[in-house]
């Protein structure tokens, strides 16, 4: 296939997150290190400017134009277009999604989509489901399609290829990370809980570029707390930090995949309850607790679960050896394969 561009449509906001953004910048690097051009584009802001930051060029689209006006075939001459927007936070139903994809793949050699676990008959040349529980999806190829599925496919960063995480007997350090975003304020419910623990452990706080909390939030909330309280900001490389902890508590975005990498056990407390769904089948794996969709965890549930996880070293080391064996780096490899070969 005669191919020189790629066209990746992505999206990061304090709503959407940064994890779409992180994993297409991923896969931007290793296709442009396999030789060729690579352009974004991206509605928002936020997006614009990391994605100009990491030296890749960005056309920014306005929400109210339409797709329609981006003929690629007048800026590319052979193109391969990768979208990953399936998102409820930008389309109101799985109709306007469809539509969308249509237009963005007119006169693209192939049309790449990353998708959420859904039931449904995607329209893209190649979807990828790169999640716990993809396998068991009930897809209908009504298009041809080709699905790769399942965390064989996970995009994972080199850092997080490292086998050096030691599950200690006597566990001191939390770490709490929601990601490249934290709508619910994930982090400030997690912290009135765990400042509340009998025997203060030394905790360590990423927060992300689009994170509502922030220091200031954080000081006021555990001032009198008598352990060591670290607080990072927009942390880039994340693997030493985590490497760093005994436990961790995340939200239920892409960040429990790379916890699980590092045979890091988690502790998972969900954005909504559509992403608990997802949650709890990535936790039936074995690295994780899934507590549940932070609307309805309470900050005593959530002291609970940490205070026990900390205290049992053969649960610890039990998810720390599961969560190793469930993702590994060679996924973007896999995905080249399977497409281009």
């Amino acid at each position: 296939m005669n191919i020189d561009t790629f066209v990746i449509r992505v999206d990061a906001s304090e709503r959407i997150g940064l994890g779409h953004l992180n994993r297409c910048l991923l896969i931007a690097n290793f296709i442009k290190k396999k030789g060729f051009f690579v352009v974004f584009i991206t509605e928002q802001p936020l997006s614009q400017g990391i994605i100009k930051s990491k030296n890749f060029q960005c056309l920014k689209i306005n929400k109210e134009d339409n797709i329609e006006r981006l003929d690629f075939t007048k800026l590319y001459k052979s193109f391969v277009v990768i979208a990953d927007v399936n998102t409820g936070a930008i389309f109101e139903n799985t109709q306007d999604y469809f539509n969308y994809l249509d237009n963005l793949r007119r006169g693209a050699k192939l049309l790449i989509t990353l998708e959420d676990l859904v039931d449904y008959p995607y329209c893209s040349d190649v979807a990828i489901v790169p999640y716990c529980g993809a396998v068991n999806l009930k897809l209908k190829s009504d298009c041809n399609t080709k699905y790769l599925l399942g965390t064989d496919y996970f995009a994972l960063r080199s850092e997080f290829d490292n086998n050096n995480f030691i599950v200690h007997k006597s566990a001191k350090k939390i770490l709490i990370t929601m990601g490249g975003g934290d709508p619910e304020q994930i982090t400030q419910k997690v912290l009135k809980s765990i400042r509340q623990i009998e025997t203060p452990c030394d905790i360590t706080v990423v927060l992300g570029k689009a994170s509502k909390t922030s220091i200031k939030d954080i000081n006021k909330i555990m001032c009198n707390y008598k352990s060591i309280v670290t607080v990072l900001c927009d942390v880039e490389s994340m693997s030493k930090l985590m490497l760093d902890c005994d436990v961790a508590i995340t939200n239920s975005g892409l960040t429990k995949y790379e916890l699980s990498a590092l045979g890091v056990p988690s502790i998972i407390i969900s954005n909504n309850k559509q992403q608990a769904f997802y949650s709890e089948d990535f936790s039936n794996y074995g690295s994780s607790i899934h507590l549940g969709d932070i609307s309805v965890v309470s900050e005593k549930y959530i002291r609970e679960n940490c205070v026990n996880l900390m205290q049992n070293y053969k649960l610890r080391l039990n998810m720390s050896e599961k969560g190793k064996r469930l993702v590994d780096s060679n996924g973007l490899n896999r995905i080249w394969k399977a497409i281009f070969n």
